[in-house]
């Protein structure tokens, strides 16, 4: 029997990923090791059984772990938490009883956490970053706050961050950190400006790169900080911020302990930077811009003006050499012209408005921003003065006119109004997404429930399923609203873009409309891909109604996929990065209209749009573009005036197989509970889905619509409250602060905040207290009730 027991667990330990179940005997010694996690915690079966937890496991683990070990012996089940070999991982002990019910040993179910756990610290850390980079003024505080985030998430010893700035083809240092093995400290910069060279024109012309030693770098190797020389620079990592097709910056952090960091550090840390690329673009504008104007405010009395005389039928009658290099012509070719032949078409009608008020003595002179023309065909921003120039009698004789070059203010002052409407956007999404994410999170818990208490022959079962399957889908575009607004961190999973294009198809085609026929051309060989699947689907589903709209009179919209090599793709942006490796592309093509040059050039371009007015945003393909980019892909068009259009996204292909998710209606099974949980909540229809699955989970609920009412009700309560479940934003007190009111007077109490917004917690309250845990809205009842377990587990030894 126990050896027929002992194959049971081997096989399910070898069915159980990232984790382990061992065996062990009153003198604590190993009888059995099983699972996949093994490996990764750096043992093997041989390693393990046979052998006492004391002679295996570091003594701090030991310490840590021998309590739990001991409890399991004496009837006692726990679960806690434990470090090993730079893991983290979830342990249950339990008891192993005979047949007579007598204990003859434990079981510990170990299982691999690190991953959920980095994954909380990274959102965590990005919301956190959203808000402080919100309220930096200048570039070098942005500066601040990303090596900080880059420190928290990552880990440095050295740091750098230097401004890009393309028009004038050079690298400007903004920070520079060196720790000097104590804590971090501002170093001089090793240049001010200068051209981009070295690593840094590395990483401009081909993206982020690792640099790994194992000994001392050579005499002259790429390295951050030049300071030091008998601390070798072991491990570097650089990566460009980005901000749409511009790169804004470089962001270099490095170890000098080799091989520090890891392909997976690079990913965290060009995603970092990505997140940043936006507010650090802003912060520069506005900075030059301040600049601009100040120097503009200095200079004012002793400035460069371009005086010249106008004649009253518009013809330039004396020009200074200035003017003619200013806008491209000799001296003879703009005495041959008019004023209004060099003018913008736009602001010659307002120009000669005020000539003619001029003219009739009805005003001495006035100032007008007006555009020029150059010979090149280039528009450029003049403030002109004009004044009238009269005889001794009063009549007119010429116009004068001063006229100063303000095209590189007007092009900042365009920058910064940009930078502004995508941050407007982003709000936007941010509050819409609150509320929202209130209503799906009833939805989709009361349609799980509902599927609960249905047999599987009840007709009404695949009405609800579709219901439940719909609220997931209204989620997973909530998510993408949030992406795009860079207010939620990506998911990436490896999946399959024919399974993405196969699931949407049904839906595409109620979309696109009855008389256009939707074609799928699938490779069956097709690789995998690492990213977010429910971006994917966003990017396929902008590009089916981004052709649906080109073909008002019907046609063909045809869905390929394919496996390509980098080499055979179209080159695109010079100033992107170049495709390497294998590569796997989605194509939607139609026979609709068609682009001609001038749409292609703004095709990604935000709020642009060719369609009339409430038919359109202009944020479809802005959002192609930026989760493309931000899934480290690329993205082609190939098209024709009449004859249709191609969009191509090509990703890194990716190894592994494909993660499933479990299917909506399905239950976990979470473990049972006793406890008592006080919910408050100002949504009511939130608040009674809580209380219903914790109720059907054996947990004893309270329930407050407010802070208020949670107080009065705690302090009338007649036995003790172990957990507090509320929202983090209502109306009067917040959760964080009802928490702190509540924790004062019961040190035990465990907190779990819901939200429907994650960043919301953040930028409102500045931090959440400690010991609490944070659940983001819609969840459904399975992730209620396994985050309640595993917050009150949490607190158990």
């Amino acid at each position: 029997m126990a050896r027929d027991s002992d194959r049971l667990y081997r096989d399910i330990a070898r069915n159980f990923p990232n984790g382990a179940v061992l065996l062990f005997d009153r003198e604590l010694r190993f009888t059995l090791a099983e699972g996949q996690g093994l490996a990764t915690a750096g043992f093997t079966r041989a390693d393990l059984e046979g052998k006492t937890v004391h002679e295996v496991l570091p003594p701090l683990s030991v310490a840590l772990l021998e309590p739990a070990y001991r409890a399991a012996l004496e009837g006692r089940p726990s679960t806690l938490e434990a470090p090993l070999r730079d893991r983290l991982y979830s342990i249950q002990f339990t008891p192993v009883l005979d047949e007579h019910g007598a204990i003859v040993g434990g079981m510990v179910v170990a299982q691999d956490v690190t991953p959920e756990k980095r994954a909380e610290r990274v959102r965590v850390a990005f919301s956190e970053l959203s808000r402080r980079l919100s309220a930096a003024r200048t570039p070098e505080g942005a500066a601040r706050i990303i090596v900080q985030a880059a420190q928290d998430l990552i880990g440095w010893q050295s740091c750098s961050v230097d401004l890009y700035l393309p028009e004038r083809g050079t690298v400007q240092a903004i920070l520079s950190m060196d720790s000097f093995d104590g804590p971090p400290v501002d170093v001089p910069h090793a240049y001010l400006e200068g051209p981009a060279g070295g690593m840094t024109l590395k990483v401009l012309q081909h993206g982020a790169q690792l640099i790994l030693r194992e000994g001392a770098p050579p005499r002259g190797a790429e390295g951050l900080i030049p300071f030091g020389s008998d601390r070798p620079s072991a491990s570097l990592m650089f990566v460009p911020v980005r901000h749409g097709e511009r790169i804004a910056g470089i962001l270099s952090i490095q170890s000098y302990t080799p091989n520090a960091y890891t392909r997976g550090d690079l990913a965290t840390l060009q995603t970092l930077a990505d997140h940043c690329g936006g507010a650090l673009e802003r912060l520069r504008v506005e900075e030059a811009l301040r600049e601009s104007q100040a120097q503009l405010a200095r200079t004012e009395a002793f400035s460069l003006v371009m005086t010249a005389h106008l004649g009253l039928d518009g013809r330039w009658l004396k020009v200074p050499p200035t003017l003619c290099r200013f806008l491209g012509y000799s001296e003879q070719e703009l005495l041959a012209l008019r004023e209004r032949d060099v003018s913008h078409p736009d602001d010659v009608e307002t120009d000669l408005r005020q000539q003619i008020r001029l003219a009739q003595n009805e005003a001495r002179s006035y100032d007008l921003e007006k555009r020029y023309l150059r010979r090149d065909g280039t528009a450029a921003w003049t403030y002109l003065n004009c004044s009238i120039v009269q005889d001794a009698g009063g009549r007119p004789l010429y116009f004068l006119a001063y006229l100063r070059d303000i095209t590189e203010r007007k092009s900042l002052e365009d920058q910064l109004r940009q930078a502004q409407k995508m941050e407007a956007v982003g709000q936007l999404a941010g509050g819409i997404a609150h509320d929202f994410n209130n209503l799906l999170t009833a939805i989709i818990g009361n349609a799980e429930m509902l599927l609960a208490e249905m047999s599987s022959l009840d007709p009404r079962r695949m009405d609800v399923t579709e219901i439940n399957r719909a609220a997931h889908r209204a989620a997973t575009l909530t998510r993408q609203l949030l992406a795009f607004s860079r207010k939620q961190v990506l998911q990436p999973r490896i999946v399959s873009l024919n399974e993405i294009v196969t699931d949407l198809s049904a839906m595409l085609r109620r979309i696109i409309g009855e008389d256009i026929e939707l074609r799928l051309n699938l490779d069956s060989d097709l690789g995998q891909v690492l990213a977010d699947a429910g971006q994917l689907e966003q990017v396929i589903t902008n590009l089916a109604v981004n052709a649906r709209d080109a073909m008002p009179q019907g046609g063909t919209l045809t869905i390929r996929t394919a496996n390509v090599a980098a080499e055979d793709v179209a080159a695109g942006d010079p100033e992107a990065p170049p495709l390497l490796g294998p590569l796997v592309a989605v194509s939607v093509v139609d026979t609709g209209t068609g682009m001609d040059e001038r749409t292609q050039a703004r095709l990604f371009e935000p709020f642009f749009t060719t369609k009339e007015l409430g038919r359109g945003t202009g944020l479809g393909l802005a959002t192609v573009y930026g989760i493309v980019r931000q899934s480290g892909g690329h993205i082609r068009v190939r098209t024709q005036l009449h004859q249709g259009s191609t969009f191509s996204v090509y990703l890194p292909r990716a190894e592994g197989g494909t993660a499933g998710e479990p299917e909506a209606g399905t239950t976990a099974g979470a473990a049972p509970g006793t406890e008592t949980v006080l919910v408050v909540e100002d949504e009511e229809a939130v608040r009674a889905l809580a209380r219903r699955v914790l109720a059907s989970r054996g947990y004893r609920v309270l329930e407050a619509s407010s802070a208020a009412d949670a107080l009065t009700l705690a302090a009338e309560a007649g036995e003790p409250i172990d957990l507090l479940l509320t929202d983090v934003v209502m109306p009067g007190m917040g959760g964080p602060a009802l928490a702190e009111r509540l924790v004062r007077g019961r040190p035990g109490l465990r907190v779990l905040y819901i939200s429907g917004y994650a960043e919301e917690a953040i930028q409102r309250h500045g931090s959440l207290p400690a010991g609490g845990a944070l659940l983001e809205k819609p969840f459904t009842a399975d992730e209620l009730a396994h985050r309640v377990r595993e917050t009150l587990s949490a607190s158990e030894d």
